[in-house]
């Protein structure tokens, strides 16, 4: 969202730039521009017509659901803007960090070696607070019993973790069947 205000403001400020650079240029009169040459008579009659009406209070229906949609559209777009942005790398402790594709690596390293597990795919997402959340996705043979080695992909994966030091806070396990011929481990 971040990416979309920038793109929005930069617009917007480029506009105002043009739109002042023009204003100068008229107001002076400079290169034999003036503001009696501007064609806005009908756009200025209309503008002023709408203001009164906004100041009369007998707005018509659409106009004022789209003032109201522009103004819950900038508050949304300000409420992203000012939202800080997520972590880069993930809080072990007092002033120690990790990166994520540290803790993508650990966590592959013992799913595939939990038996039952075919191969493994792993995404770690740095927080605000100590530890990072982790989403596993295991792979295992068509028609394996998923809970007992659920189960036992959960509890490895947080014991080795917190043997290295690395605090998790949330883990979520998927397991997805699959072909051994399509895995990285075929046989177990």
């Amino acid at each position: 969202m971040r990416i979309f205000n920038r793109i929005v403001m930069t617009l917007l400020l480029a506009g105002l730039f043009v739109l002042g650079i023009y204003m100068v240029v008229y107001a002076f009169e400079l290169f034999g521009y003036s503001l009696d040459s501007l064609p806005f008579s009908g756009f200025a009659d209309g503008l002023q017509g709408f203001v009164n009406d906004v100041e009369r209070g007998n707005l018509a229906v659409i106009p004022l659901i789209i003032l109201v949609l522009l103004v819950f559209l900038g508050l949304l777009l300000l409420i992203a803007e000012l939202q800080p942005p997520a972590p880069s790398r993930v809080r072990m402790g007092n002033g120690t960090y990790t990166t994520r594709r540290v803790v993508e690596d650990e966590v592959s390293a013992v799913a595939d070696e939990v038996p039952g597990v075919l191969g493994s795919s792993v995404n770690a997402k740095a927080q605000r607070r100590p530890g990072a959340q982790v989403d596993l996705e295991g792979r295992v043979r068509r028609g394996d019993d998923v809970g007992p080695i659920k189960s036992n992909l959960r509890s490895r994966v947080q014991e080795h973790l917190s043997r290295r030091g690395v605090p998790v806070s949330k883990l979520n396990v998927k397991l997805v069947e699959a072909d051994p011929r399509q895995t990285k481990t075929r046989v177990q």
